[in-house]
């Protein structure tokens, strides 16, 4: 365990020298979990008096009491602490010595958002939580399934608006209960991200997604977006010209600053040829796009082939 004091000096050290721009803050439990948080913020506190003002990344243990977690909230720049699973089924097989899971983690997450939300008002140059709350999960460690997984990261977004939910795909560590269990697969954490940024950028609801899962409740292995276009040809082609943004965003290739520049781009030009839209979003986009979109060059029969 590194001594605070050592700690405050080795960060004011790297962020002085430009080494780092900021300190991502964690630990192992303690004695228990008011005193390892104790600790953390003595070296918050430390910084912010010396005169600190970079970013530090906080993560407070299961069980923290609620005085902590505003000084937390007030020092730092994103708090979270680790949820580990999406129910208290998977929790329980996964972590059964981090406590209750609604209890010390759950609860500690809500506590976390009032906090944020009763101070977001407040005008300063650091801390307050400003840049939001966090959690992680890991995935593929017990009998999961992706729908879990889902449903908890729309309820993290929608309920106690966090502003990222982190996946950790699962790796067997030998000597550990889990040691013969299978490590969960790169692309099936790559698409659980994919669909969790659908949830908080894009607008998609929670049964739209639901709608491209297999009978388990998985995703299926390639872009959800896609996976959405070919379930539902009868929203395609999108004709650019009248179409709102949720449709927009609903396009293979487009993000939330790409739709931006298409509302903004129809308001000086009709884009109804190939060209119109390479004029906007570059020719390698545009072609993608083109499947999805109503282009007088493109016959329709060619949709989603």
């Amino acid at each position: 365990m590194w001594n605070p004091e050592k700690l405050v000096k080795v960060t004011e050290y790297l962020h002085k020298t430009g080494k780092i721009e900021g300190l991502f803050l964690s630990s192992s439990v303690f004695k228990d979990p008011d005193y390892t948080v104790e600790k953390e913020l003595e070296v918050i506190r430390a910084l912010r008096k010396h005169g600190y003002v970079g970013y530090i990344h906080l993560r407070i243990m299961p069980g923290t009491s609620r005085q902590l977690i505003q000084e937390a909230v007030r020092l730092a720049d994103r708090v979270g602490v680790n949820l580990e699973a999406p129910t208290r089924d998977v929790f329980e097989d996964l972590c059964p010595d981090k406590g209750g899971f609604y209890n010390d983690i759950v609860k500690r997450l809500e506590w976390i958002s009032e906090e944020v939300k009763r101070l977001r008002r407040k005008n300063v140059k650091y801390g307050f939580t400003r840049v939001g709350v966090d959690t992680q999960m890991i995935v593929g460690a017990v009998n999961d399934t992706d729908r879990q997984y889902l449903e908890t990261t729309d309820w993290l977004y929608s309920k106690l608006g966090l502003r990222r939910v982190y996946y950790s795909g699962f790796e067997p560590i030998p000597q550990t209960p889990l040691e013969s269990q299978k490590p969960c697969s790169a692309s099936r954490e790559y698409r659980l991200y994919q669909a969790s940024f659908l949830i908080r950028d894009y607008g998609f609801e929670i049964d739209e997604l639901y709608s491209i899962m297999t009978d388990d409740d998985f995703l299926p292995n390639i872009d959800p977006k896609i996976a959405f276009a070919k379930a539902n040809p009868d929203m395609f082609p999108v004709d650019l010209n009248t179409a709102n943004r949720p449709e927009i965003l609903r396009i293979p290739g487009v993000g939330p600053t790409t739709a931006n520049k298409l509302i903004e781009a129809r308001n000086v030009v009709k884009i109804r040829h190939l060209s119109d839209l390479e004029k906007v979003v570059g020719r390698g986009l545009a072609r993608r796009m083109s499947v999805y979109v109503e282009l007088r060059e493109k016959k329709l029969t060619e949709l989603l082939e």
